[in-house]
């Protein structure tokens, strides 16, 4: 512990391309990232949404434990364009060693438009239904680009819903703030579509601590719960969660829900094949709040 204790520097792996990569750098976040000052991302050669958000997560909780912000060094020219791109900058958690040279800023074109910048969702009811409302406005106006491959009228209606209801999710439920960040590239020659909400709230199981009527035997098994059924820790009965999944379910996509120590995958284009499609985790390394990522292939 001393030797890391003194090694002020920690070299990110390669492992922020999705979500299941990602649970290494969590479980490294335990065992060393508050022991150091410095992220060097040399090694980093792509970063998806669901990975960045959860960064912004990690860099969010070091500042409230250290009060003092991680420095994030040697980021490769391409990961430094994506991340202002995404206003990953200027949400103010990281301190960035070296500033991007503006000349080298991509262009906000109408090919970058598919994406939903980072936004902040507030965890009070007014000022989140406002920005709520932006999104789904921003979302509606760039539709076309982000939703190029799977574009329909029913769609757009479909990820509005599910924006909305999510969203919803964190001043109603999380008592912290979170998230979202959208996102449409290519990758190994096959369409993406990655629609990413995070919070830093309470989580699942413990908005669940007094609903006694609910039983489950694990936390992931609360997390398919959630999902695949209408409960809510504030009412009888919710449609959240549940309603995205059917969501999700209609359009083949998947859904990844972590929270805790614990997480979900819904793989819906194996269950049309016939394959396994959900896939439970426990005794993960303990991680704050709710992060969903969705997404459509093809």
């Amino acid at each position: 512990m001393d030797q890391i204790k003194l090694n002020s520097s920690y070299v990110i792996e390669n492992k922020l391309k999705d979500p299941y990569n990602f649970e290494d750098i969590i479980a490294t976040h335990n065992e060393r990232l508050e022991y150091v000052k410095e992220l060097d991302m040399s090694k980093v050669n792509f970063i998806d949404p669901y990975s960045m958000l959860s960064l912004l997560l990690l860099g969010k909780k070091y500042l409230r434990d250290r009060g003092e912000k991680l420095i994030l060094t040697n980021i490769p020219i391409n990961i430094h364009q994506y991340l202002a791109r995404m206003d990953f900058l200027k949400t103010g958690i990281f301190t960035v060693q070296d500033r991007l040279n503006e000349k080298l800023f991509l262009k906000r074109s109408n090919f970058s438009a598919r994406v939903i910048e980072i936004t902040e969702i507030p965890n009070k009811e007014r000022e989140s239904i406002k920005v709520i409302s932006g999104i789904i406005e921003l979302f509606r106006k760039r539709a076309s680009h982000i939703m190029k491959f799977w574009l329909s009228d029913q769609v757009v209606g479909f990820f509005v819903t599910v924006i909305s209801e999510i969203c919803q999710n964190i001043f109603e439920h999380s008592l912290g703030s979170g998230y979202l960040a959208m996102q449409a590239y290519t990758m190994d020659r096959e369409n993406m579509l990655r629609l990413v909400i995070s919070d830093s709230g309470i989580g699942i199981t413990r908005s669940f601590e007094n609903r006694n009527d609910i039983e489950y035997k694990s936390e992931a098994e609360l997390l398919e719960k959630a999902l695949t059924t209408p409960i809510s820790s504030k009412r009888k009965f919710g449609y959240g969660l549940c309603q995205v999944n059917t969501i999700v379910e209609k359009l083949n996509g998947a859904i990844f829900i972590r929270s805790g120590s614990a997480s979900v995958t819904a793989l819906y284009h194996r269950k049309k094949k016939g394959g396994s499609y959900m896939f439970f985790k426990n005794d993960l390394t303990d991680f704050d709040g709710v992060q969903i990522s969705i997404s459509l292939s093809g």
